[in-house]
This record gives C-alpha cells, structure tokens and sequence, in this order.
C-alpha cells in the first residue's frame, strides 16, 4: 500500500477517535473508503491493517453498528465480508437523530423524578428541550437536503480526476 494511503488511513483512525470510536474504528473505516473492492472479508482487513483477530472483529461491530459499514454475505461463501454502507446520508442521520430523542427522553425522565428543583434540574431541563429541539431542526434539514441534494451534490462534490 502506498505512503498516501497509508497516511489518510491513519488520519481516519485519528478522526473517528476523536468522534468516540476507536482509532482501529477509524483505520478500518479508512481502509473500506479507499480500497478498491466492492466488500473486503474480515481476513483481509486484519491482513492489510496488521491488526488481531480480536482487534478486528470488535471494531467491525463498533462500524456496522454505527451505520458507517455494512456486513454482507457472498453466496457459497462461508467468510465475513465489509462495505462502506450503502445508506444515504439523509437515512444515516436520522438514525443517529433517534438516538437524540432516547437521551431527551431519558434526561425527561430524571427530571420527572428528582424531588427538588437544583442546578442539577435546570440542567436536566436545558439539555431535553435541546436534544428535543436539535432533532426537529435537522428532520428538517433533512428534507431540504433530500429535495436540493442533486444540486448541492454538483457544486460542491469532489472528486478524484486522476
């Protein structure tokens, strides 16, 4: 593998690490944006990426529940293979977004059951009613993408010309 290559796996790991993931999190997602096969088996990520069994195996759980990777299966094949996920975007994000909404919910109820009012429910209070705000918002940011994305995809996408 080349040193470019090499470096923007790295980076990956670095930025996914710095999102809460592991940086083998991040290094495996690298490694699936920029190979270029369709799906990678889990043998041939811990090949390339150096990385055990065990390593491997955690983190390509970590991606695929975090909607980033997709575990697919081969006809006749009995081996694990990886993809970047096939979502869109608009999907991907709203699937976080529900996760908005279980934290909202939950902060709501710790102040439904605290016995006194304290910074501690000001807190409470402040945070559900963001969570819950911020959710609402990006649905619909996320209309407008779906209907304008086309559009914003052709002024600002890039692309690699080589």
């Amino acid at each position: 593998m080349d040193t470019n290559k090499l470096n923007f796996i790295e980076e990956s790991g670095l930025v996914l690490e710095k999102l809460g993931m592991t940086r083998m999190a991040g290094r495996v997602f690298g490694y699936l944006m920029i190979c270029d096969k369709d799906q990678v088996s889990f043998d041939d990520i811990r090949e390339s990426l150096e990385a055990s069994k065990g390593s491997i195996s955690s983190t390509s759980k970590q991606l695929v529940n975090s909607g980033l990777v997709e575990q697919v299966s081969i006809p006749g094949d009995r081996k694990t293979y990886f993809r970047i996920s096939r979502k869109k975007a608009g999907g991907m994000l709203k699937e976080r977004l529900k996760l908005f909404t279980v934290f909202s919910e939950l902060l709501s109820k710790g102040l439904m059951l605290k016995h006194r009012d304290d910074e501690v429910s000001d807190w409470l209070l402040e945070v559900s009613t963001f969570y819950s705000w911020v959710g609402d918002e990006f649905d619909q940011i996320i209309d407008k993408w779906e209907a304008n994305k086309a559009e914003i995809i052709k002024n600002q996408g890039v692309r690699n010309e080589e």
